[in-house]
């Protein structure tokens, strides 16, 4: 079995699900536009757009600014659940042992087997959102915008896959049945700056947000939320810590996780 089969394995597996759960369908299109009314009325209710680029400190769009965070963090934690969570779901349905005997290294089976429904679900979401940002900033700069938060979605995820497959190698290792990531998936959100910047947290807050890759990929699509041309020198900053961390997190997963492996096996927690 390669590489390809992997993948197409991946994507066989979407079409039919989606063929098959039509409402799942219907409500993965609605959900980023109930997300971020719940924000923009939040908002409202409690301030005014001038306020709040008082507070941030920047002449930004207040839509264009939650609309990049609301995507930023739904991909983020859709990798979370899609490769993290899919440890549980295996066990929940008694295929994790199957997964594990795979001629492939698990953390590669995991990832290879999301990546096609990751690419499907952003690309979804942000076709979601172009028609607002373009009646909003216009087509030039709308465009530009996009093509910011896009290339924020593609390029951040490949860190997170990495950090999502280490928390994947603590799940094999450990006999849990409960839902984890319900509650760990919040704390991610809350320590990336998804719900207010980052640089606002506590210091020792911001010390874990700065190991968390979804940080820097909501930093990123939220520069296409500044008026004008987001400045190349930060866009590219941010791309060079993504792809470090990348390099990183993927490579410590790919050991991590053959040690959850064997810890899984040989303590009977499959």
């Amino acid at each position: 079995m390669g590489l390809r089969t992997l993948l197409k394995s991946g994507i066989v597996l979407d079409m039919y699900f989606f063929k098959n759960n039509r409402f799942a369908f219907v409500s993965m299109l609605i959900w980023p536009y109930l997300i971020l009314g719940l924000i923009l009325g939040m908002g409202a209710l409690f301030g005014s757009a001038e306020s709040f680029r008082e507070n941030v400190g920047a002449a930004v769009n207040p839509l264009t600014y939650f609309v990049a965070s609301t995507l930023a963090a739904m991909v983020s934690l859709d990798v979370m659940w899609g490769v993290g969570g899919s440890v549980l779901h295996h066990r929940w349905i008694g295929t994790l042992p199957y997964i594990l005997l795979t001629p492939h290294r698990t953390s590669v089976t995991l990832v290879l087997t999301y990546v096609p429904r990751y690419l499907l679900t952003a690309g979804i979401q942000l076709a979601e959102f172009a028609p607002l940002i373009l009646m909003t900033e216009g087509v030039g700069s709308g465009a530009l915008k996009l093509g910011v938060m896009a290339l924020a979605v593609t390029v951040g995820m490949l860190p997170i896959l990495g950090f999502s497959a280490l928390f994947a190698s603590f799940l094999l290792s450990i006999k849990e049945e409960t839902n984890v990531l319900s509650w760990v998936n919040p704390l991610i959100l809350l320590f990336s700056g998804a719900f207010y910047p980052a640089y606002l947290l506590p210091k020792w807050a911001r010390l874990i947000s700065v190991a968390l890759p979804s940080t820097y990929t909501i930093e990123l699509a939220r520069l296409s939320a500044l008026m004008g041309s987001p400045e190349l020198r930060k866009v590219t900053a941010l791309i060079g810590i993504l792809v470090a961390m990348s390099a990183v997190y993927n490579l410590v997963s790919g050991l991590v996780i053959q040690a959850g492996e064997r810890r899984a096996m040989r303590e009977g927690a499959i």
